[in-house]
């Protein structure tokens, strides 16, 4: 049961990162979806950074990146607001299986207890860091949009917004409208979600291996 629950968490957390990402790139206008694209990377990122430790933890044979993933997922699935992050805690439940069934493993002694405490602290900065910081250049984006008689929507360019108000904006003539955000994440943003993803995994790679005769879960 051990591999095959590990297994299944992995591709039911890369599914739901890539789900999130998805999301959030179809929830905006049109005209922003090119500036929103590093906010999704940086979720897929984030959200799936407990799959990549499992898949590091059964490769290499490293039990300890197994729990540090479903440890992982369990702060990553109480992150947004709506709840719908909830769903991580299912490939979470199986990351944690998956290590209670690896026999024989290592002792977790202090020094995996430490890694699995900064693999945690990573990779919720992997999620925080992106949305968090101000770095990278202009946040806030600003479009207008007309609509003919038969309903068909024209958008214009996204164009930065250096006022960072959204509610001061004179609207286009009618029919139309205008639309505006102010939580663009920058590239520079979602390469500091990376590199703190990165340090998680590379501290992963740093736990001890099992026995390469008895390296998978539940044998």
């Amino acid at each position: 049961m051990g591999p095959t629950a590990a297994v299944l968490g992995i591709a039911l957390n890369v599914l739901i990162a890539v789900a999130f990402g998805a999301l959030r790139l179809l929830v905006e206008a049109p005209p922003l979806r090119t500036r929103t694209w590093p906010g999704a990377l940086a979720l897929v990122v984030a959200y799936g950074a407990p799959a990549a430790l499992a898949a590091v933890a059964l490769r290499t044979r490293r039990p300890a990146a197994l729990l540090g993933a479903g440890l992982l997922g369990l702060p990553l699935a109480f992150t947004a607001l709506s709840g719908i992050s909830l769903v991580l805690l299912v490939p979470a439940a199986c990351h944690l299986v998956g290590y209670a069934a690896w026999r024989p493993r290592p002792p977790l002694r202090a020094a995996g207890l430490a890694g699995i405490v900064a693999i945690a602290i990573a990779g919720v900065a992997a999620l925080v860091l992106p949305f968090s910081s101000t770095i990278g250049g202009p946040q806030a984006f600003c479009y207008s949009w007309t609509e003919d008689r038969a309903g068909h929507r024209v958008y214009s360019p996204a164009r930065p917004d250096p006022s960072g108000d959204s509610g001061r904006h004179s609207a286009p003539a009618s029919p139309g409208g205008q639309g505006c955000t102010s939580d663009v994440v920058t590239p520079a943003e979602a390469a500091l979600g990376l590199g703190a993803a990165a340090l998680a995994l590379a501290v992963g790679l740093r736990l001890p291996r099992a026995a390469v005769a008895t390296s998978r879960p539940g044998r």
